[in-house]
């Protein structure tokens, strides 16, 4: 079981992200402590608002955070496509990217792939059950 995030609400001109962007994610955060699921790190893509997205869903959830090259806008997916299982693992990432991902396992559970617009928002993928269902 695996988290696919969009990252906070950001500036355009800095790419950091807004102050209610933070509120964004801390709702988020709460919203992943919830699930009870025993989450084991988060990666993020090498952008500062996935960055600091991840900082404040892992300062409250207390995991460590590392950023992970694959996910960022130009990364290659490859590793993370199925059938590959990511556990216990929150990844924070970009439309594109996490659009990629959820198509890609809607497919192998031959399902109708979720929206994903907003942003702070994403989806718990379970390969086991072959469910997404959204945070």
């Amino acid at each position: 079981m695996f988290a696919l995030v969009r990252h906070a609400g950001y500036q355009h001109a800095n790419g950091n992200i807004t102050p209610e962007g933070t509120q964004a994610a801390t709702f988020l955060a709460q919203q992943l402590h919830a699930l009870n699921i025993p989450w084991r790190e988060i990666r993020t893509s090498p952008s500062a608002r996935t960055r600091e997205t991840g900082n404040i869903i892992g300062k409250i959830l207390e995991l460590p955070i590392e950023v992970d090259e694959r996910i960022g806008m130009v990364g290659n997916l490859i590793d993370l496509l199925p059938p590959t299982e990511q556990n216990n693992i929150i990844f924070i990432s970009h439309l594109p990217v996490l659009t990629k991902l959820l198509s890609a396992w809607s497919r192998v559970f031959q399902q109708e792939e979720p929206p994903l617009t907003e942003i702070a928002s994403g989806y718990v993928v379970d390969p086991i059950n072959k469910q997404i269902r959204r945070i």
